[in-house]
């Protein structure tokens, strides 16, 4: 009974477009059946004041989605909206390459980061090391900071990641570039 429910929860999951549902315990991705989930993240807007730090869902979930197999990346592409329903979507190509950078942030803590540019807006996926836990999605807009956001530290609950698959500062990729960030993630 519990393989023909599992079964049946893939197969309705690869219907509605997603890919790694149940493999990624509580988190959804926008990845396809013929992609595979490099990151995948709840997210949760970050309120920072006086008195602290606070979070409060979104309701939405960021995800990178790269080609099926292999440890070359020939494919790599940035979705962001509710479970099921693509509000953005950006794909890395020859001509518009999405730039990667691992950076030491502490010394028991460091990132990695995926960013592109649409127009005047710069975008940047983060993924915390080491000590660290958690996806952040920071958005600039003509080099302001107009969206922080942060999935949460639990990985399997708040985010999922290939991370530990993947040396990040030896991927070798046609539509990656290594750059670091034009603007401060701190």
């Amino acid at each position: 009974m519990v393989s023909f429910q599992l079964t049946a929860i893939v197969s309705i999951s690869a219907l509605l477009g997603y890919s790694n549902v149940c493999a990624q315990g509580q988190v959804a991705t926008h990845c396809t059946a013929t992609e595979r989930t490099f990151i995948s993240a709840k997210m949760q807007k970050v309120h920072t004041s006086k008195a602290g730090t606070t979070f409060s869902p979104t309701g939405k979930v960021l995800s990178i989605c790269i080609n099926p197999q292999g440890q070359t990346i020939t494919q790599m592409t940035y979705r962001y909206g509710a479970p099921g329903k693509v509000e953005f979507e950006q794909s890395a190509s020859a001509d518009s390459r999405f730039a990667i950078f691992s950076r030491s942030t502490t010394p028991h803590t460091g990132e990695n980061v995926i960013g592109f540019s649409k127009g005047h807006f710069h975008y940047y996926v983060t993924q915390a090391l080491g000590m660290g836990s958690g996806v952040s999605l920071i958005v600039f807009g003509k080099g302001k900071r107009i969206a922080d956001l942060f999935s949460g530290n639990d990985e399997g609950e708040d985010f999922f990641s290939l991370q530990d698959e993947f040396d990040f500062d030896a991927i070798k990729s046609p539509v990656l570039v290594r750059r670091a960030p034009a603007d401060d993630l701190k």
